[in-house]
């Protein structure tokens, strides 16, 4: 488990600084992602997503730490900084994929929002070159629901353990490369929304 212990930590501690910032400067979002329950299974669930834009940026770290470097360039799109200078709501969720490169060593990471439906058709593109709108194919998750305010090392118990649990009960999950998935910011007591995603393949 120490490669997923290890990269957990690297986006659960990204994740809560992320909330920490959105707390700041949204209240709650506008849109969620669509998705359909595709099947209940025991403690968590398969979805299907359909293809959409969304928009993105990517990283690759040498070693787990410390970083908020996705979420500015990020904000800053749907805060105006894109060809048709629109202000864009901000959706839920915020994911963020996580993958290590066997070749380099490195850990690539993806954070991603979700585009709003009025914005789906045409979305503005980028200022940025970091920031990349991109069509995400339609796919399917194993997801797996947690709430409260997790510890980054509940969060790794918590994607360790659904890990182990598809391991044995889902041979179609890609267990090389898994989202951690937040909804709520800091300021939300109750009902909170956190969430492990595992790809079927």
């Amino acid at each position: 488990m120490r490669f997923l212990t290890s990269s957990f930590y690297l986006l659960a501690i990204q994740l809560v600084l992320l909330q920490v910032v959105e707390a700041q400067i949204r209240e709650d979002v506008s849109e969620i992602a669509p998705y359909t329950v595709v099947r209940e299974a025991q403690g968590y669930e398969e979805r299907a997503y359909p293809s959409a834009h969304w928009v993105c940026h990517n990283t690759s770290l040498q070693d787990p730490g410390l970083t908020a470097d996705s979420f500015w360039p990020l904000f800053g799109y749907i805060s105006g900084a894109n060809l048709n200078a629109v202000s864009i709501p901000m959706t839920a969720p915020v994911t963020v994929r996580v993958q290590k490169d066997n070749q380099t060593g490195n850990w690539n990471t993806m954070m991603c929002f979700y585009i709003p439906e009025a914005h789906q058709e045409s979305p503005p593109a980028p200022y940025s070159e970091d920031v990349d709108v991109v069509m995400r194919p339609a796919m399917n998750v194993f997801a797996n629901r947690k709430g409260g305010n997790l510890t980054t090392e509940e969060w790794a118990t918590f994607a360790e353990e659904f890990k182990a649990t598809l391991t044995t009960e889902e041979p179609t999950a890609d267990l090389s490369t898994y989202y951690i998935v937040g909804y709520d910011s800091p300021s939300k007591a109750t009902n909170r929304r956190n969430e492990v995603w595992f790809q079927r393949t």
